[in-house]
């Protein structure tokens, strides 16, 4: 008791900015984090939509395990959904609280099981459903490892499973709705907060606020919550923040001096293509997915993109990726080498140690017009699977929706005021703009299954170079490929 008590606290102190405020509805049902409004005076308050209450089940699991299939990937995320003890870190104690709440509720013991690396999960995986062993409750898988898993019948269908309240916030529905596949909407992955992991797979840009203010610029958070955080804006600020220095040329010198407006790497010019909204696979009508790349839109975002990415002789734009040398993303933004990075949220672990003020914005929409940020994920981010050798399906969608509802309302709360906002971003309009970003996550489902690798690759690779002139012809050589892998995954899960 006394640890719930801690936790509940420990939740709803780091509850002080806009994002989330803690309420009590006075019943037996459990409430989501809202916010509260009034007349200003402080006589009238009243809740506003908090989404649904929460009523736990009855369940008694009888003390055994729920063990859990997860990557244990070192490359800077957290990963850790277990805890034994409490460590006095406070995120590592609200996922150690959480997990508590959960084991006295349901007499369960939660238990998780890592693997070293990603790869090393989908194998894992693999040797147990086809062996017929029922080792995993539940699986955080790569998700670009799901649509050969599902092809081969060892997930799953979470829509078939009592107790998952997948329609709820606590479960991610953009992501859901992007995902869900045939006439009869089956859904083989589902994206929550109960591994943070996940969130940190989020596609960003960070900048640098001293640089910002050296140029005399406006910082950008008021133009992204306008809506008006666009390719166009995204160009300018990256044209404003190269600078020579001295230096002869842009050519890069780790002893010069030297600026670049953005650094990242292909994977970022990924993200950048998402963040237009563009997919080169949609689920259509009947849940069939069907190509989207050959209309007049995507080819002017990729038009666009190759203009802001052919700036390396101007500085404008620098692919480094050299892991553990100064000539990496991370290492030259975290030196100031360069003004703006495109990065998943995790790199803010890899830059705390930088000197300077940094923020954190999403990835910038095509123009104005397009109607909502869209944040993409990497494509090996861990997405909850449901292993085909689980023998008790309603006990899995039990606990998992309950982790998923705890996660939301005491771990992510956490997670954003004090890791973040505390530890590791500067300002409080970073954690306006983690909240856009949460809110916005994008999904490309044709690249998490593997559909559109042979189409988006070279189109990536291109653009990465500031090369859009041979798009289209790649769309052509490869459309009869993509669709005979669609039509291929399709035959095998049936309608």
């Amino acid at each position: 008791m006394k640890l719930k008590i801690f936790v509940f606290v420990l939740a709803s102190l780091m509850l002080f900015l806009p994002l989330f405020a803690s309420c009590d509805s006075g019943d037996a049902k459990d409430e989501l984090p809202g916010e509260t409004a009034g007349n200003g005076d402080g006589s009238e308050e009243k809740q506003a939509e908090a989404g649904p209450g929460y009523d736990y089940p009855v369940l008694n699991c009888g003390g055994e395990d729920f063990t859990i299939l997860n990557s244990s990937n070192t490359w800077a995320f957290y990963y850790a959904i277990v805890h034994e003890a409490m460590t006095g870190d406070i995120l590592d104690d609200a996922i150690y609280g959480r997990n508590r709440q959960i084991e006295d509720m349901f007499n369960v013991n939660i238990k998780e099981i890592s693997a070293e690396v990603s790869g090393e999960v989908t194998s894992k995986l693999r040797t147990a459903v086809q062996s017929g062993d029922d080792l995993y409750d539940a699986v955080f898988l790569p998700v670009n490892s799901v649509g050969t898993m599902m092809s081969q019948s060892m997930l799953h269908d979470l829509n078939a499973i009592p107790g998952l309240q997948l329609e709820n916030d606590w479960w991610n529905q953009s992501i859901r709705a992007d995902s869900a596949i045939g006439g009869s909407k089956r859904l083989y992955f589902a994206f929550s907060d109960i591994d943070i992991f996940s969130l940190q797979c989020s596609w960003c840009i960070f900048v640098n606020e001293d640089m910002i203010q050296n140029l005399g610029l406006e910082k950008p958070y008021g133009t992204v919550k306008g809506g008006k955080w666009t390719y166009d804006e995204f160009y300018k600020y990256m044209k404003a923040g190269a600078l020579l220095n001295g230096d002869e040329s842009f050519k890069w010198r780790a002893d010069g001096q030297a600026v670049y407006g953005y650094t990242s790497f292909a994977s970022g010019t990924r993200a950048l293509l998402n963040a237009s909204g563009e997919r080169l696979v949609e689920i259509g009508e009947g849940g069939i997915p069907g190509i989207t790349v050959e209309g007049e839109r995507f080819l002017s975002v990729c038009g666009k993109l190759a203009e802001i990415l052919g700036t390396k002789a101007e500085g404008g734009y620098e692919d480094a990726n050299d892991y553990g040398t100064p000539y990496h993303f991370e290492a030259m933004f975290e030196n100031s080498r360069a003004f703006m990075m495109g990065g998943e949220l995790k790199a803010a672990n890899s830059i705390r140690a930088m000197e300077g003020v940094f923020g954190i914005l999403p990835m910038p929409k095509y123009d104005e017009i397009q109607s909502r940020y869209c944040t993409a994920l990497t494509v090996w981010a861990p997405a909850l699977v449901v292993p085909a050798t689980n023998g008790d399906i309603e006990r899995a969608g039990t606990i998992m929706d309950a982790m998923a509802y705890l996660s939301a309302k005491e771990v992510t709360p956490v997670f954003f005021n004090s890791t973040v906002s505390q530890k590791q971003l500067r300002n409080e309009e970073s954690i306006e703009m983690l909240q856009i970003i949460k809110d916005s996550l994008f999904f490309d489902i044709g690249n998490a299954y593997g559909w559109t690798n042979n189409m988006a690759d070279p189109i990536v690779a291109a653009l990465n170079t500031g090369k859009g002139d041979n798009i289209s012809s790649t769309i052509e050589k490869q459309l009869e490929k993509t669709q005979s892998n669609i039509d291929a995954m399709m035959d095998l899960i049936g309608n």
